[in-house]
């Protein structure tokens, strides 16, 4: 088993790329770091503002054989941008398409390895972490993450947003930080 990573602790904002400008980041810009999981972009995103920026497009796909599938190098990539960051930095974005899968099962593996709890994201109706991407970035953090929990996880997410439906608030995306 691998030794298990411990992260800093950072104020996340789970954003799709679109909600990604400069009225988005809290300032000075040196207090940011982003982690860009597609080949969307933006014209802010495309531009040098952003000083500590990793953008490492994978499928928003939750089965390993599929070709360029989140693997263990993207987390390891993705890991040691995280290690590298400056101290001055307090808050991570992290981004996809549209905000609701790949980034936020990033966010919740990043939450686990900087000691706190990743239901925040899982029981949230307006998210479905990706299972493949969880998994991954847990099992490359140290936490022994077997399918069966994911699966669990994925379901109680699954009944979240049912009861969401069922009071007319599923769906409705609003940008969201984890404190």
């Amino acid at each position: 088993m691998k030794r298990k990573v411990v992260l800093k602790k950072y104020a996340i904002h789970i954003l799709p790329v679109p909600a990604i400008r400069i009225d988005a980041f809290e300032y000075p810009m040196e207090k940011n770091a982003l982690i860009s999981c597609t080949e969307r972009t933006n014209s802010f995103l495309s531009e040098n503002t952003i000083p500590y920026k990793l953008v490492l497009p994978f499928p928003d796909v939750d089965f390993a054989d599929y070709p360029g599938a989140f693997n263990g190098a993207h987390a390891r990539e993705i890991i040691k941008f995280i290690r590298g960051l400056p101290e001055c930095v307090t808050d991570l974005y992290v981004c996809c398409s549209k905000g609701g899968s790949r980034s936020t099962a990033l966010a919740a593996a990043i939450l686990r390895a900087s000691g706190r709890k990743d239901s925040a994201v899982w029981k949230n109706p307006f998210y479905t972490p990706n299972k493949l991407v969880y998994k991954r970035m847990c099992n490359e953090l140290g936490f022994f993450m077997p399918r069966l929990i994911v699966r669990l996880k994925s379901l109680d997410n699954e009944i979240q947003f049912k009861k969401a439906q069922k009071r007319g608030n599923a769906g409705k995306y609003e940008r969201w930080q984890i404190l």
